[in-house]
């Protein structure tokens, strides 16, 4: 095979696809990345065998073909590479020579055929939304996800699409995300999916690399058949394994009814939580908030470092209320929201706190007891 491409346009494509591959694999031809050349147009696939990310890029094809080719190299000559056209051709023994300006690059690749298949999604239910607000809603939840828990849905993420809401949803035991939109569901295309939570980061990652206003590539075309999802927009698509035990019930933990309501400034906030939380050991990371009338005061105190406090005005007028959280926790969620201001609702300080803001976002944070 040979074809030709610009190098920007190569190395772009191979930066959306290379973050999946393997340090290490039983399968070495998932080092690689999958290289189709046809017509005008050259496909990179990428897989770890649970998650595949496949993209395209417009390519001059001299000679048409498919080979693969150690995708973290490439990625690294190309980077290096000078601007202009890139010539590759690869021969029959799977030896690449790549011609960059006055640079050569030999590299030795695998057949395509030992790449494995594409997950077959036969039957599948189909959905569609907007690139940016499955973006932002992934940028809202996915974080909260389970990094390592026995319990396997917990490392996901859960995307539920019924009665005109799509629901997204993230919990690790110690705090859940939640976020809705109003979204048209087909008759018969209902369906709950718990995307593991590499494979929504990675999606998270791939749709922040949309262009913004290119025609078609505002919307995400969403199919999910047995225990595979994918999420095709632009010129990319993501394949996932889905978690296929169910997820638990996340509705039982929000609080009701929470008498107590402050009102913060989500900035003054977050830079009063990362001056205090200095002082704090990984541990047992601490934060105590004190909220008193038109005050929030936060203070952290550590044996081996010391102590740091600060204060924030708020708008509570509630009774005087003390309660711990781990600060970082409070932080992802404030980093996700974007508006100015941001509502806590506390019942006391023995039980979970929410944090809202306009809109419909639900941010469950446990208390941490400190003997």
């Amino acid at each position: 095979m040979k074809f030709k491409i610009t190098r920007n346009g190569f190395v772009e494509s191979l930066k959306t696809v290379q973050n999946i591959v393997p340090a290490r694999s039983s399968l070495p031809v998932l080092q690689n990345v999958l290289l189709k050349a046809e017509g005008g147009r050259l496909e990179l696939t990428a897989s770890d065998i649970d998650m595949t990310v496949r993209t395209s890029a417009e390519c001059e094809t001299v000679e048409p073909g498919a080979s693969t080719l150690p995708v973290k190299m490439l990625f690294s000559t190309m980077s290096k590479a000078p601007e202009g056209v890139v010539e590759v051709e690869i021969d029959e023994n799977e030896n690449a020579t790549i011609l960059a300006g006055s640079a050569r690059f030999n590299l030795s690749g695998l057949p395509a055929k030992e790449y494995p298949a594409l997950p077959g999604l036969n039957g599948a239910k189909t959905l569609e939304t907007d690139c940016l607000s499955l973006k932002e809603m992934l940028r809202k939840t996915a974080f909260a996800a389970a990094a390592d828990d026995t319990r396997r849905p917990l490392m996901g993420v859960l995307m539920r699409f019924r009665a005109g809401k799509f629901t997204m949803a993230a919990t690790d035991g110690r705090r859940l995300a939640l976020v809705e939109k109003e979204m048209e569901i087909a008759d018969g295309e209902e369906t709950d999916m718990v995307v593991p939570s590499r494979a929504a980061l990675e999606l998270e990652r791939a749709l922040a690399a949309v262009p913004a206003g290119g025609e078609g590539d505002d919307r995400v075309v969403i199919r999910a058949a047995g225990n595979q999802a994918a999420f095709a927009f632009g010129k990319t698509e993501v394949f996932s394994k889905l978690i296929e035990e169910a997820y638990p019930n996340y509705e039982q933990v929000i609080p009701r009814d929470l008498p107590n309501k402050a009102t913060i400034d989500r900035a003054l906030l977050a830079n009063a939580l990362e001056r205090t939380s200095i002082v704090s050991v990984a541990a047992s990371i601490s934060t105590k908030f004190v909220f008193d009338n038109g005050v929030l005061n936060v203070s952290a105190t550590s044996l081996d470092h010391g102590s740091a406090k600060d204060e924030v005005p708020v708008k509570y007028s509630g009774e005087r209320l003390e309660v711990n959280f781990n600060p970082i926790y409070v932080l992802d969620a404030l980093k996700s929201i974007d508006d100015d201001e941001v509502v806590f609702e506390l019942k006391d300080g023995h039980h979970p706190g929410v944090l809202r803001c306009s809109i419909p976002y639900i941010y469950v944070i446990m208390p941490l007891h400190i003997s």
